[in-house]
């Protein structure tokens, strides 16, 4: 998709009927996309809206003069023009984003969509743009994907941030929740700093603390096997039986964190995997670690492929 212009809407019937209902109700009015709207309706909504800032003007105090209260109608006529540009763009990006056969027909709440549109009128970079594009176009896919928080803690996100934790997800761990391993020194190995993760923390992506371990207990009679997903791939911990536990450090993500690093492409790195049984085997000597690709998870069910790989 092109980042300026016009672009085509490139869905067809009811995931484009979904989503310009779901537009509809978020700016209160039936919405109609750019690319269909003429340029006379552009210059007519140009002129309604500034007969209606005049007249607020002229509301506010009678004493205003005409040349001030033109300024005043134009200020606000560019001002809504350039929020409807905006939004258009987003719409036009979710478009694009949408996956045609997933869509479901569970409705987007009202509130939500109300709440969306009142923050992304007034984007205007490109990279946060597509963020709140692809945030529409799940949200739509699947409804109650995004809470009103995550809505709310975005809204007050700058680029850097949302690069800082696009940065961090690519070291996402998954095993009941969603989890850093909390080795400074792994981290720092792979260009993620500690001023890094206190930004995250911040922001209200991760989990405040830094003294959350994960704990693994092992049987008394036989080993215990634990895994851990990562991207294409599990890690599997053999621990041995008669050892008491063993604990991992970890940061926890927060569920706005989760909800948003579902919106992440992220590739998995053996690097980070064989820096991540390093660490364990620190503490851990004991401990065996290998790795697999993953082929499906299915609640506590782990689906891998054969042979295993050793870390």
């Amino acid at each position: 998709m092109e980042s300026k212009g016009l672009v085509t809407l490139n869905i067809d019937g009811k995931p484009l009927e979904k989503l310009i209902q779901v537009v509809s109700d978020g700016i209160g009015t039936l919405y109609r996309p750019r690319k269909i709207r003429k340029e006379a309706d552009a210059q007519a909504y140009a002129i309604k809206v500034l007969e209606n800032a005049k007249a607020e003007a002229g509301a506010e105090s009678a004493l205003i003069e005409a040349e001030t209260a033109q300024r005043i109608g134009q200020r606000i006529v560019a001002k809504e023009i350039k929020r409807q540009e905006n939004i258009d763009t987003i719409v036009e990006m979710a478009a694009d984003n949408l996956n045609q056969e997933a869509v479901s027909d569970q409705p987007v709440d009202v509130d939500w969509a109300t709440r969306f549109f009142d923050i992304v009128q007034d984007v205007t970079k490109e990279d946060m743009q597509l963020l709140w594009a692809r945030i529409l176009a799940k949200e739509i896919e699947t409804p109650s994907s995004f809470s009103l928080r995550t809505l709310e803690v975005l809204r007050n996100i700058t680029s850097k941030e949302a690069k800082v934790f696009e940065k961090v997800a690519q070291f996402i761990l998954f095993q009941k929740g969603y989890f850093i391993y909390s080795n400074y020194d792994v981290l720092k190995q792979l260009g993620v700093e500690y001023v890094d993760i206190a930004l995250l923390k911040e922001c209200g992506f991760l989990q405040a603390g830094d003294f959350v371990t994960k704990n693994y207990d092992s049987y008394p009679d036989h080993d215990t096997l634990a895994g851990i997903t990562y991207g294409k791939y599990v890690m599997l911990m053999t621990i041995p039986s008669g050892k008491k536990s063993m604990k991992l450090p970890v940061i926890l993500l927060t569920k706005v964190g989760q909800e948003v690093f579902s919106l992440i492409e992220s590739e998995a790195s053996l690097e980070y995997m064989a820096a991540f049984g390093k660490g364990v085997h620190a503490l851990n000597s004991d401990i065996k670690i290998q790795y697999a690709e993953l082929i499906s998870m299915d609640g506590n069910q782990i689906n891998y492929k054969l042979p295993l790989l050793n870390l």
